[in-house]
């Protein structure tokens, strides 16, 4: 990967940010909208939701010739690689993992190149996946089991500690899910599992009336 030749879109308040701000040139979705710099790679680290996503990406590839990876953490990663077949990659970066590995997809094997060669500058691994479906798993599935701890806050079943120290040492969960849950941010939560819940209409995907309260805090 050469990095003089890469650009980051990424907002200043990506939990990413400081780290990927330190080995690549970076753009918020608005600056790259509006840069005529040349790059030969560009890597989207916005956190748009389906629609905004696609409106995003087709007006990114209108206007860049570079190759395109994107990360669609909080999208149908089916409906956006379908609207925008000019992305040639895709990954899960947004939510903290512990393990600090990352959940990717690439078209041909020059895209998971570079999603490896990206992921280890920034000292994380990647673990690919070609069934996307309606999201990648990592982000689905700990949503869900966040969003189950606020359904018990709401209940008053337990308390935040109790609930952590319940699945760190009775399930062996490297962190409890409210901990985890600020350590990801609660409003990316949020924004997943509504627009899981629009996608499917599955209420396993309802967000909890807690969790929308901590989330959307302003």
């Amino acid at each position: 990967m050469n990095k003089e030749n890469t650009l980051v879109v990424i907002e200043n308040n990506h939990p990413l940010y400081a780290t990927i701000s330190k080995h690549f040139a970076t753009r918020s979705v608005e600056e790259a909208l509006s840069s005529y710099e040349t790059y030969d790679l560009v890597i989207d680290l916005s956190p748009l939701r389906t629609k905004n996503k696609v409106l995003f990406l087709k007006e990114l590839v209108r206007t860049t010739k570079a190759e395109v990876i994107s990360d669609l953490s909080l999208t149908w990663p089916e409906m956006v690689l379908q609207n925008c077949p000019k992305v040639s990659g895709a990954m899960s970066l947004l939510f903290f993992s512990p393990t600090q590995k990352v959940e990717t997809f690439a078209k041909n094997p020059a895209a998971q190149k570079h999603i490896d060669d990206f992921l280890a500058v920034i000292e994380k691994s990647g673990v690919n996946h070609q069934d996307l479906k309606v999201g990648f798993h990592y982000p689905r599935a700990i949503s869900m089991i966040i969003n189950e701890a606020y359904f018990a806050l709401e209940e008053n079943l337990a308390s935040p500690k109790d609930i952590d120290l319940a699945m760190k040492f009775g399930v062996n969960y490297p962190l409890g899910p409210i901990e985890w849950g600020d350590k990801i941010g609660l409003k990316y939560i949020v924004d997943l599992l509504n627009e899981l819940y629009e996608i499917t209409e599955d209420s396993r995907y309802r967000v909890s009336r807690e969790l929308k309260l901590k989330g959307n805090q302003l």
